[in-house]
């Protein structure tokens, strides 16, 4: 018997010598996979109770057609380059950008060559006319996991942020400048695990290969990523304040910092191990952390003397540093919303 559902069909399981169970399965199904009698296929079962079915030999490739868009003269470089990483991320491997018998200016072309060396990793110009760019993902999915993908965003955004308070101690503007640079490489991490997360959504191939589980895995790492790019913001912020200083602060007033500094690295440290371990208590403890670290960043705004120098400078050092702390707790927060399975006492 079987009971058509939409897309669907539901069949009954059959049990075969006592301890196996058989699945007919739609032959038009196994037709328009290219698979026959005898073909091996892996069964998975899945964290959310579910039965993935997939062959196991190599298949091609998921690949989308080639994107055109068309551009004029008046359009901006800003908007050019948010509609090629739009195409980008939506998983397009060719990219074609071309105008209406004009030719492309100079400053526009020159805009998205920026954006393909500085943002868009295994990423090339492998066609260019006056009137037409196309752009090519070179690069294999996926090349690198989510896991270690993220682990270089985390340890590059650390390094920014050490350096942007080293930069303030010792008003060094040209280390400021180094930080900006390292923001490029966050920004090529963030779009190539955005791209790979949107592909992981509609091709299970790939959400495995990338090391996630499961669809709504993808929702949890968006919100990851998109913190991480933050933190990193707010380092780059802090060093831009160094250019505002014509002496150095006060010792009293850089321990202070430093320390605040520290501790707030410390909770967005944690926050990714709690991610990679999927710990719930490791993810609550961060979440409070952070509001106290909130609180001392209140306190030590308020502690500040209006009339001193570089008083502004330092508010917006301390909103940084806080900042980096709440970013982690949103971390904290999408480890919490994927485990919180693992401490309900489930009544049957």
């Amino acid at each position: 018997m079987t009971e058509i559902l939409n897309d669907k069909e539901v069949r009954k399981l059959q049990l075969v010598g006592g301890s196996t169970y058989v699945l007919s399965l739609p032959k038009k199904w196994i037709d328009e996979l290219n698979l026959k009698t005898g073909d091996p296929v892996s069964i998975i079962k899945n964290v959310n109770k579910s039965l993935s079915i997939l062959p196991t030999q190599n298949l091609p490739a998921p690949k989308l057609a080639r994107s055109k868009t068309t551009i004029s003269q008046k359009d901006t470089t800003e908007s050019i380059q948010r509609k090629i990483i739009a195409m980008y991320l939506a998983g397009y491997q060719l990219i074609e950008i071309n105008t209406k018998g004009a030719r492309i200016q100079l400053e526009q072309k020159q805009a998205i060559r920026d954006l393909v060396r500085r943002n868009m990793i295994g990423t090339e110009i492998v066609e260019s006319t006056s009137e037409s760019l196309t752009i090519q993902v070179l690069t294999s999915l996926p090349e690198l996991s989510i896991s270690d993908a993220l682990k270089r965003m985390f340890l590059l955004t650390t390094t920014m942020h050490r350096q942007a308070i080293d930069a303030l101690k010792e008003i060094d503007a040209e280390l400021g400048e180094e930080i900006t640079h390292m923001d490029d490489e966050v920004d090529r991490f963030s779009l190539y695990i955005l791209r790979n997360l949107t592909l992981a959504v509609e091709h299970e191939k790939i959400l495995r290969d990338i090391g996630l589980k499961k669809p709504s895995d993808c929702i949890s790492y968006r919100t990851v990523v998109k913190s991480i790019e933050r933190i990193a913001d707010h380092a780059v912020s802090i060093a831009t304040r160094v250019k505002f200083l014509k002496s150095t602060l006060e010792p009293s007033l850089l321990q202070k910092i430093s320390r605040l500094s520290e501790e707030s690295l410390k909770v967005f440290e944690d926050s990714i191990l709690a991610l990679n371990k999927r710990d719930y208590v490791l993810a609550d403890t961060v979440a409070s952390n952070a509001r106290r670290i909130a609180e001392k960043e209140r306190e030590f705004t308020d502690s500040l003397e209006e009339s001193k120098k570089y008083t502004s400078v330092i508010k917006f050092v301390l909103e940084d540093i806080r900042r980096t702390a709440e970013y982690s707790s949103d971390i904290a927060e999408a480890v919490i919303n994927e485990t919180v399975q693992d401490v309900i006492l489930e009544k049957s």
